[in-house]
């Protein structure tokens, strides 16, 4: 999957489950900076140039990377905010974009080991190609439609229409 389509996952997944968190600063964040950070694992791409040992879909596209980005991350916006909520916050976005990331991996013909280092199982369940335009465009458009989703029913538009409907 490219960067679209990881984004556009992230959103679509992302905006659905902020929604019974109404429309607020932290609710945002999390939306924004972890469709942001979604295409994070993809670095392993341009760090291969300096490395023999790094590969596409290697130590980048797993758990234990989850956890770093989650840990570094909640550190810096614990430095920016000064608080534990910076942390907190940080770590979820981070987390979660790398792992919303693998999410969209495993529907890709190319397999990998998402839970490395705790299990070498490689995973794919082979429902479409990565570069596969359709998927890619489409995931953008329904995360697109998911957020815009999340705004009109937190601000009650969606059940206005709904009323004047029935």
């Amino acid at each position: 999957m490219y960067s679209k389509g990881h984004a556009g996952l992230t959103l679509l997944i992302t905006s659905l489950l902020m929604i019974p968190f109404g429309i607020n600063e932290t609710a945002l964040i999390i939306i924004v900076f972890s469709t942001g950070l979604s295409s994070l694992p993809d670095i392993d791409m341009s760090l291969r140039k300096y490395s023999k040992l790094l590969h596409h879909r290697g130590p980048t596209h797993s758990i234990l990377f989850a956890l770093i980005a989650g840990i570094s991350f909640g550190l810096l916006l614990y430095y920016g905010y000064g608080t534990l909520y910076g942390f907190g916050i940080g770590f979820i976005t981070a987390f979660w974009g790398v792992i919303s990331h693998l999410i969209g991996d495993m529907f890709t013909y190319h397999a990998f080991k998402p839970l490395w280092p705790f299990s070498n199982k490689e995973v794919a369940l082979g429902l479409c190609s990565a570069s596969d335009r359709s998927v890619n465009e489409g995931l953008i458009t329904l995360g697109s439609a998911a957020f815009i989703f999340y705004l009109l029913y937190n601000e009650g538009i969606i059940q206005e229409i709904l009323q004047s409907l029935l």
